[in-house]
């Protein structure tokens, strides 16, 4: 913050410092400033500028002596005694300051071992550290010392694996108390970080029942919220809202209809996406029913949130149970996907980044103006190197200690194309089949286009997928509540059949298509998520008209649409039962009722769980609705319709399938159809789901249905 204090001296530059001075004080006039030393010794700086600015300051650009010593504590003294602390602020963004303190080293945090406790914390700015520590509920204090690279250490004799601990800052002339940034558990709502030993904290590892994974796509991606998905009394699913949710197998509502994991794993997906299950900041985690928030407001990146624990208060607790969490996927067969979201924090003043190192961590203009690409009042800087490494020693936290097997980036456009390479390197590193994928909306922060990790820039990220929002606009139809009425062409809009084409291939061809992508692993092809209205909430407002049961079938169509296209499936948990939230556009804070998946809806639409779980099967069934290349897409699919209404999809001259030829008919009309084949073909699935061994010579395209067949 700036022209806050009646006088202020901000160090921006190597040989630059900037001066606001109240004209409430001297009407802001003064003919000489000193710097300083913590010795007494002034010296004279020379004055480059001055200027009035808004807010009722003046500006004095000084010159700054090559003597300043970063993370010694100077003072600035105007010309009528009034003196001021010397701030490292805009100096911290410069290509100059990352260079000198680039830290490399993998010691940061805090690391017990045996009989002692290594701290170490990255304040090259701060002029003293000291931390707090607890044991046995008792309170000490020690002094930290700086070493290279703006790195304090000190080491505590005494293993303190469980133990509470603060740091205190001083920095800019005042003490800060933090919690570690980079803490790897807590207690209950951020009060203070805790020492954890993860070789200390045992759980059962099944990642040897997960099968194999050779390409992209053969992903199929299920997205899920820890407290949503198991908060509803009805599923009878026990510690509801919690990761421990997920360790009971074999849950069932009372008419008998599977519920929990069992049923995830039964729907057939292959990876759970879940959404954040690092600490946030807006659910109070002693008394969580008081609040509601989705999580995508973070608070400590290397912590598991509390709410989601049996017990908030108990740092080592928390940590067993999400790793319990991921072991009971991993015991199913579904690798995890770790929904994280690097690109802004909660709050940026009380953030530990900003009371650690003040400026550095967040993206701001040439004059110190916050970026706001995120919309959230601040946008981590993530092509400063020690956020970098912070991005990628927190990825690398998650596959290691709780064997995550991939990254969903909320906001992935607000990051740079560098550090999203390095995340897809280092992560291919741990687990070789890792995924990495995220929003690849062009956001407006303060960063350069072509540097932006963007779909405009998907060339230069080979390996990452992005949500691919031409699929969801022009298969469900248009997203934005004011425009909830537009449909797309599986809700009755046959007008987008040509856009279907480039829909279906993963946007991955240039002809006569809307290229997007270069490869089709890069397209994430869905139609609904945690945003926005749900699709069975959407077809309410476009489609009115249509009775229940034409409703059913377009959310069938548009889910088979989903699980036939080339790229990588995802769905919304609860999407294959219809899910609703009442109208809700955007439910990031509303309630439980309105959130909670319902299992009595997929007691109720239990037609559309099984349609699912039939083209799920299918899609890994045949290998042509999972191709790996641009290249492959080219030769072997094509396009035609029928009266420019149905769509006809034609994969051909197909090796390594059972099938050489299969036929793919999308009729989003009241109409009905008819195809005749020369020969017999074998009919798939149509509105009732897979079909097995059943040939035909001719099929009826059904209102709003999807035909698949195939020929040998």
């Amino acid at each position: 913050m700036r022209k806050v204090e009646k006088f202020e001296a901000h160090l921006d530059d190597y040989k630059v410092i900037t001066i606001y001075l109240s004209r409430q004080f001297y009407q802001g006039r003064s003919e000489s400033f000193y710097l300083r030393d913590s010795a007494g010794k002034l010296s004279k700086l020379p004055i480059h500028g001055f200027e009035l600015t808004s807010g009722d300051y003046t500006k004095y650009v000084l010159g700054a002596p090559d003597s300043i010593v970063i993370g010694d504590a100077y003072d600035v003294v105007e010309e009528h005694s009034l003196s001021t602390p010397l701030q490292f602020a805009l100096i911290t963004k410069t290509a100059r300051f990352d260079e000198e303190f680039y830290y490399e080293g993998d010691d940061l945090g805090v690391h017990p071992v045996g009989s002692h406790t290594d701290f170490a914390l990255w304040a090259p700015t701060a002029n003293r550290v000291m931390v707090e520590v607890y044991v046995d509920d008792v309170k000490e204090l020690r002094e930290m010392k700086r070493t290279a690279k703006g790195v304090f250490r000190h080491r505590y004799n005494c293993n303190l694996h469980g133990s509470g601990y603060l740091y205190h800052i001083l920095v800019n002339g005042k003490w800060n108390q933090s919690t570690d940034p980079i803490a790897r558990s807590s207690f209950a709502n951020n009060k203070m970080s805790a020492v954890i030993d993860y070789t200390k904290i045992d759980v059962e590892n099944f990642s040897k029942n997960l099968p194999p994974f050779k390409n992209q796509t053969d992903a199929i991606l299920y997205e899920l919220s820890v407290r949503d998905f198991s908060m509803m009394s009805e599923g009878n699913i026990p510690e509801r809202g919690k990761f421990m949710a997920f360790t009971h197998e074999n849950t069932k509502t009372d008419a008998g209809y599977s519920t929990g994991i069992s049923y995830i794993k039964d729907l057939g997906v292959t990876h759970v996406q879940i959404m954040p299950m690092y600490d946030f900041a807006t659910v109070d985690e002693l008394n969580v029913s008081a609040f509601y928030n989705w999580g995508y407001d973070p608070l400590q990146y290397n912590v598991p949130e509390g709410s989601y624990t049996t017990d908030p208060d108990q740092p080592i607790l928390r940590v067993k149970e999400a790793k319990m969490m991921v072991q009971a996927f991993h015991k199913q067969g579904l690798r995890v996907n770790m929904d994280v979201v690097y690109n802004h924090v909660y709050d940026m003043d009380t953030s530990p980044f900003e009371k650690v190192v003040p400026y550095y961590y967040f993206r701001r203009s040439a004059t110190g103006a916050l970026s706001n690409g995120s919309f959230c009042n601040n946008d981590l800087d993530s092509n400063c190197r020690m956020v970098r490494k912070f991005i990628l020693d927190s990825c690398k936290c998650w596959m290691e200690a709780y064997d995550v097997d991939g990254f969903r980036f909320d906001l992935m456009g607000v990051l740079d194309v560098a550090t999203m390479n390095e995340v897809v390197a280092q992560s291919r590193s741990l687990k070789a089949d890792a995924m990495i994928y995220g929003e690849g909306w062009n956001m407006p922060t303060i960063l350069d286009e072509n540097l932006k990790a963007n779909m405009g820039n998907q060339a230069q990220m080979p390996e990452i997928g992005h949500f691919n929002d031409f699929f969801r606009e022009h298969v469900k139809g248009r997203t934005n509540p004011n425009e909830i009425t537009v449909r797309g062409y599986c809700s009755g809009d046959t007008n987008y059949l040509p856009a279907m084409y480039s829909a279906l291939i993963g946007n991955c061809l240039n002809d006569d298509r809307v290229k997007i992508f270069e490869q089709p692993h890069q397209s994430i092809n869905y139609v609904e998520c945690h945003d926005n209205s749900t699709s069975w909430d959407k077809l309410k407002e476009c489609c009115r008209e249509d009775q229940r049961e034409v409703r059913i079938r377009k959310q069938k169509l548009m889910i088979g649409a989903i699980l036939v296209s080339q790229g990588i499936p995802f769905i919304h948990s609860g999407q294959e039962f219809c899910r609703t939230k009442s109208g809700h556009h955007n439910s990031y804070r509303s309630t439980d009722p309105v959130n909670q998946l319902d299992w009595l809806r997929r007691e109720r639409y239990d037609e559309v769980v099984r349609y699912t779980r039939d083209l799920i099967q299918l899609r890994k069934r045949i290998s042509a609705f999972r191709m790996t290349s641009a290249k492959c897409i080219q030769k072997n699919i094509m396009f035609s319709s029928i009266e420019e209404k149905v769509l006809v999809y034609h994969l051909h001259h197909l090796k390594n399938c059972e099938f050489s030829s299969i036929f793919v008919y999308i009729n989003p009309t009241s109409q009905v159809f008819y195809q005749s084949f020369p020969d017999y073909v074998e009919l798939l699935a149509n509105e009732a789901g897979a079909i097995t061994d059943y040939n035909v010579q001719s099929v009826a395209i059904n209102p709003y249905t999807m035909v698949i067949v195939g020929s040998k």
